[in-house]
């Protein structure tokens, strides 16, 4: 399934003021590659990069969801290289593959761990 990204430069509320599906279903898609990505040494926990943390903060997934529902994410974050993303020429950016047929028990594992704020 192709990664679109252009959610991340786009408004994440509708006319209603309530997130837009699109943006709710970026950030599931962005978690689920930061979990599929995560080393050993992260101890489950992931880079947020939100407009508040900016990726200097390591939260649980579940912290870095609220957060970036709460703060929106960095608009110009297209490339996830703090979790995980290879470098790759701009022009794939947004018709990228990403695998996101990542395992449920990858993402519960992620999911359990307590809240870290964990300066880089």
């Amino acid at each position: 399934m192709a990664s679109d990204r252009s959610w991340v430069g786009r408004n994440r509320y509708n006319e209603a003021k309530y997130l837009t599906e699109e943006y709710k279903s970026g950030v599931d898609n962005f978690i689920k590659f930061a979990i599929y990505n995560l080393q050993e040494e992260d101890n489950g926990l992931i880079r947020c990069p939100c407009k508040e943390c900016k990726n200097k903060y390591y939260k649980n997934p579940s912290a870095v969801k609220v957060d970036l529902y709460r703060h929106g994410i960095m608009q110009w974050y297209t490339r996830w290289d703090c979790h995980g993303e290879k470098d790759m020429s701009r022009d794939e950016v947004g018709t990228s593959s990403v695998n996101t047929n990542y395992r449920d028990d990858d993402m519960n594992r992620a999911l359990i761990k307590t809240t870290i704020k964990k300066p880089i």
